[in-house]
């Protein structure tokens, strides 16, 4: 019987039977692959001639026409030269960049040389394509796997370089959708230009220098200069005193490509006005809380008070405090203003409790009522007015002297 959510045909190995370590159940269903379409020996013949018309004997000639001929066999190659005179045959273009060995002695190459190598037309990449896959000898990567782990050839289709910065566009030749990628890497100077072909890999990138024309390999976001010693005279805590003197070495922290300054600016946008609300303003203090809070620059360094001034004048973030008001408690309202009244003398009532004496309740008399200059009978009698006030209210007794 088959296990739990197993369909009867799985061939997990623990239902109906084992799955496939016994041949499979009864229910198991059969596993079909595809077939390969049978070629007749006319048509393999016909596929062999028209690749040897090309010359599209390896991987790279089936995409890339070779502009060259070796001096010494006369055998097709790729030819590379700089402007420093030096002269390279290649066999094979892409990783590894196999150099023909008739001409890798180190003595000087010459033959008939042509441009520097360039793609076929599509409607011949078509032709060996589709040749290709008819001769029992395959030249390209059979099944998905080594066609994923393979290094494939692709055009430079757009270049831009600005501020130690080259953005390159290329597309992918072996593509019948001519796939497109792109890659960013940190140079001192273009590297590749529109036309020039790169070996690609997934991720990785690879390529000839212009200078020395060797294998030069990178991934997104490489650095090939060194900006440690371009910004070594550069104190990175004095804050500068306008967004101009920002160094075409310093924009990589904000962004790589066209248009990443303003990406970046706009990303942490909303991060600095979160600080600005919370009193956290200026280049040191906005440096120190986006390390703590783990944001780092565009090319991964920590920010300092100078790159966080560069990041505050381009986002445009106000870096005024807010201001402070006072926290009111849950139901009070605010109190008006009180309008100015002219001095009253606020009458007081004594305060008692339990019987008063004559005594206690003229000197409260006189704490409440103080006359400037009254008789003494005066007073007497006003102890006496408040004894009978106080009387009817049934809280207070009058005692008489005598008693």
């Amino acid at each position: 019987m088959t296990g739990h959510n197993h369909y009867p045909w799985c061939t997990c190995g623990w239902c109906v039977g084992g799955g496939n370590r016994n041949g499979g159940g009864a229910n198991a269903a059969p596993v079909i692959k595809p077939l390969r379409p049978a070629y007749s020996e006319y048509e393999k013949h016909q596929a062999t001639q028209t690749l040897k018309g090309y010359g599209a004997t390896s991987y790279s000639r089936c995409f890339v026409n070779p502009n060259a001929s070796c001096p010494v066999c006369g055998q097709p190659v790729y030819f590379y030269a700089n402007e420093n005179g030096s002269r390279v045959f290649f066999d094979e273009l892409g990783k590894p960049w196999a150099k023909h060995p008739c001409t890798d002695n180190g003595r000087p190459a010459s033959g008939s040389v042509r441009a520097r190598p360039s793609r076929r037309p599509v409607a011949e990449i078509k032709d060996i394509l589709s040749a290709e896959q008819k001769i029992d000898q395959r030249i390209l990567p059979v099944g998905r796997k080594k066609r994923r782990d393979s290094w494939k050839l692709a055009v430079v289709v757009e270049v831009h370089f600005a501020d130690f910065g080259m953005e390159v566009h290329v597309e992918d030749l072996s593509s019948q959708n001519h796939q497109k990628y792109r890659f960013f890497i940190y140079c001192d100077q273009p590297l590749l230009v529109e036309g020039d072909l790169v070996s690609r890999r997934k991720e990785t990138f690879s390529f000839l220098h212009p200078q020395s024309l060797e294998d030069t390999t990178v991934v997104n976001g490489d650095r090939l200069v060194d900006f440690e010693a371009l910004e070594k005279d550069i104190d990175p805590s004095i804050i500068p005193g306008d967004v101009s003197e920002i160094l075409p070495s310093e924009r990589r922290h904000f962004g790589s490509g066209s248009g990443g300054t303003a990406k970046v600016s706009g990303t942490l946008r909303s991060v600095l006005e979160d600080f600005a609300k919370k009193g956290i303003v200026g280049p040191k203090l906005v440096s120190h809380y986006l390390n703590e809070t783990g944001r780092v620059t565009a090319d991964g360094s920590p920010w300092t008070p100078r790159v966080a001034f560069f990041l505050i004048a381009l986002s445009g973030v106000s870096q005024e405090k807010p201001v402070r008001q006072k926290k009111r408690t849950a139901g009070s309202k605010p109190q008006k203003a009180r309008k100015p009244q002219p001095h009253a003398r606020a009458k007081k009532r004594p305060r008692s409790s339990g019987t008063l004496s004559g005594n206690s309740v003229s000197q409260s008399a006189k704490k409440t009522h103080k006359p400037r200059s009254e008789p003494a009978a005066r007073l007497s009698t006003d102890v006496d007015e408040w004894a009978r006030m106080l009387s009817r209210l049934g809280r207070v007794s009058r005692k008489d002297d005598d008693g």
